[in-house]
């Protein structure tokens, strides 16, 4: 087994261990709330994530199983949103900012599938997915800045931080500029989400 693949399985390892803790917090009632909205974008731009990496002519199930695995995380956690609203009894409302959010990821899916449709695989249907993912970590940032308590998990998210550095030098090692660009991302919005974390930890404490 080469680095490349090491690191690959050290990412999906961390992610599953992630997804498993903020999983088991939500059922027992622990801490996190998370944003039903967030986590229909993130699943969603994860899923066209994963397709226009598979139909990338560089494309390795090793490389990206980090990615592969990370749809199947985060529809675990926007289960585990829908299964939370109906155990206490909330109904389906979404604040201004949540639907502007919601309709601009809409707008950006069908521009995605119409370039993919025309022109397959390229920089601009990657690009737009990055912005995608950018959107859904936005929406969960705008409730954790909001918030009188920390309502994610410090965790969860330091998990998925790490996985994308693993995944980084994973795509550096092996010059692909597909993988580098997802774990890019996606440190940006899990460390400003941290930040966020920690901000609202000591704002509970004042």
């Amino acid at each position: 087994m080469n680095t490349i693949e090491i690191s690959a399985l050290i990412s999906t390892f961390l992610v599953v261990v992630g997804t498993a803790w903020y999983v088991s917090l939500g059922i027992r009632g622990i801490k996190v709330q998370p944003v039903l909205p967030s986590w229909i974008v993130i699943f969603g731009t994860m899923t066209l994530s994963f397709g226009t990496y598979l139909t990338s002519p560089n494309a390795s199930v090793v490389k990206g199983a980090c990615n592969g695995i990370s749809v199947v995380s985060t529809l675990s956690i926007l289960t585990l949103s829908i299964w939370m609203m109906k155990k206490n009894g909330q109904k389906l409302k979404f604040n201004p900012f949540q639907k502007f959010s919601l309709w601009i990821a809409l707008a950006i899916t069908l521009l995605w599938t119409v370039l993919m449709i025309m022109k397959g695989t390229g920089i601009v249907p990657n690009i737009l997915t990055q912005i995608l993912m950018l959107i859904g970590y936005a929406v969960t940032c705008q409730n954790v800045w909001h918030a009188t308590r920390n309502t994610e998990s410090l965790f969860c998210w330091w998990c998925v931080n790490i996985a994308a550095m693993v995944a980084l030098y994973a795509g550096y090692v092996s010059n692909d500029k597909l993988v580098m660009l997802y774990a890019g991302r996606t440190i940006l919005g899990a460390s400003v989400l941290l930040w966020l974390m920690y901000r609202a930890e000591r704002k509970a404490r004042a």
